[in-house]
């Protein structure tokens, strides 16, 4: 591929792209293995709490409460404080969630990000969230993925415009692989730098590196859909309609809300924490907190995936108590905010999911007494996932995609239009990624800064240029200096004072100014 860019076409990137996408898959596969293990170790075994579980972790399987609680906010701290450590020791980079850190390498530095973040990231989120802090797998594999599109890209030697396109191909791959939705995958690679754009020309290459991440992928753990394959459930008529418009409107302030509370703990951490040690001080009393609160309400510990599924059931959703299934969503927003927020490892992607899925599970619960709901919860529930994430993330023709391909239903795509529309109108310009520019054209500026540094550099005086000393420091210096040497030969032993005809010549100070 040549090193300019002068020939960018999608033929050129067909083997790189399948390169990409394969290993991406390899890191989403590792870190699901990783993760299910940790699970299985972390909060399971030591704890004895066993959480909802989804199709794809190797069957469907209500929750089972703790024998011995005390034990859970225990577990929960423990993973928190080896992970931190862990991450603070190698690549702090890996803290927190890790999309926004792949979306402000993409504008900034595609090829800069270092591979230890891939094995770090991985072991961090995968201890975090399996003792049971409450994050997504999204975030991890997408900064896994996205560092080794990055990795490739400084190593072949390509140009920033290619870094940038092997950087967010990677990106595309590993949310893909994770979730076993390529084409969702895909089109949030094209969707997701941006606020108010999208960047069609990765596309096609983001598709192919998707494809060949959820083939890799599925070899390892299968093809079903992530939550199963739904049956298909109806609108429920003109009030049905009503419903899921409803749905839309309070799953984007759930979004909105979601968003603000993240970086409220996020923003006042980083102000705080600023020493190793409250770094580490802080994600563990949260996840102390977190272990408290998932005790209280399901879905709280963990990715909160299986609570994704449970309620797309009719019954299992009427055999949890009315109060139980209007908390849900308050708590994981409480319970994200606190694990990721804090510090922690994880990924903000997918508990928005669950906060719209427990949306639309409580609004079906509310409506069903009155006779408007559709006779299944499936519809409130997935179009509830999409309107809470799609607006807030900038990405909603991706998330509507990939809600419809981890359900395996794409009847779900036109009501979920419906919703994404109504709660678009109640989200404003709230975005869940800072590091997100406005518009495609933007990226032409922040291009332009490498240059315009080392412009400035050019321009800068010549001891800034040469990382001398400041003028007026050195004549400081040497003045200091010149006192030094005037002591010194003034203590020194020596013969018998001299005459003021022979006395030797004093040197002279050199003053300050």
């Amino acid at each position: 591929m040549p090193a300019d860019g002068s020939d960018d076409s999608v033929a050129r990137w067909i083997l790189p792209a399948v390169f990409i996408g394969v290993v991406a898959g390899l890191g989403a596969a590792a870190l699901f293995g990783l993760l299910h293990l940790c699970t299985g170790w972390l909060l399971e075994s030591l704890a004895g709490y066993r959480p909802y579980r989804t199709s794809a972790e190797g069957g469907f399987r209500t929750l089972t409460n703790s024998g011995r609680p005390w034990a859970v906010p225990l577990v929960a701290a423990g993973g928190a404080l080896v992970a931190t450590v862990f991450a603070l020791w190698l690549a702090p980079e890996a803290r927190g969630h890790g999309t926004d850190a792949a979306i402000a390498a993409a504008h900034h530095d595609p090829a800069g990000m270092r591979g230890r973040v891939t094995v770090v990231k991985l072991v961090a989120s995968a201890v975090t969230i399996g003792s049971g802090g409450s994050g997504g797998t999204e975030g991890p594999a997408a900064q896994i993925s996205a560092a080794f599109g990055s990795v490739i890209a400084r190593r072949t030697g390509m140009s920033r415009e290619q870094a940038r396109t092997a950087l967010v191909i990677g990106l595309a791959a590993g949310v893909g692989a994770i979730f076993k939705a390529p084409l969702g995958g895909a089109l949030l690679g094209a969707e997701l730098l941006y606020r108010r754009s999208m960047d069609a020309r990765v596309l096609p290459k983001a598709l192919i590196a998707a494809v060949a991440g959820w083939l890799v992928f599925g070899a390892c753990y299968g093809f079903a859909p992530v939550l199963g394959g739904s049956a298909s459930g109806g609108v429920g008529g003109v009030g049905g309609f009503a419903l899921l418009a409803l749905v839309g409107v309070v799953a984007g302030m759930a979004g909105r809300l979601y968003t603000v509370c993240f970086y409220a703990v996020h923003t006042r951490v980083e102000a705080r924490a600023r020493r190793p040690l409250a770094r580490i001080v802080a994600p563990t009393a949260a996840a102390l907190l977190v272990g408290g609160l998932g005790l209280l309400v399901p879905g709280v510990l963990g990715t909160g995936y299986g609570l994704m599924e449970a309620v797309t059931s009719r019954q299992l959703l009427l055999d949890l108590p009315i109060v139980v299934v209007l908390a849900m969503p308050l708590a994981k927003i409480l319970g994200t905010a606190l694990t990721v927020g804090s510090g922690g490892s994880g990924g903000i992607f997918g508990p928005c999911m669950v906060v719209g899925a427990g949306v639309g599970a409580a609004m079906w619960r509310l409506a069903e007494p009155l006779g408007v709901a559709p006779d299944s919860p499936l519809v409130p529930v997935a179009v509830g996932m999409a309107a809470c994430l799609g607006p807030v993330a900038h990405a909603p023709l991706g998330v509507l995609v990939m809600v419809a391909e981890m359900l395996g239903n794409a009847s779900l795509l036109g009501p979920g239009v419906l919703a994404v529309l109504c709660a678009r109108a109640v989200t404003g310009g709230t975005t869940l990624y800072r590091s997100q520019l406005d518009r495609i054209e933007d990226e032409r500026d922040v291009s332009a800064a490498p240059r315009q540094i080392a412009e400035a550099s050019r321009n800068a005086p010549r001891w800034r240029r040469c990382g001398w000393i400041h003028p007026v420091r050195s004549r400081r210096a040497r003045w200091r200096s010149s006192r030094r040497i005037r002591w010194w030969i003034d203590s020194a032993p020596g013969p018998a004072p001299q005459t003021a005809g022979n006395r030797p010549h004093e040197l002279e100070s050199v003053g300050p100014g």
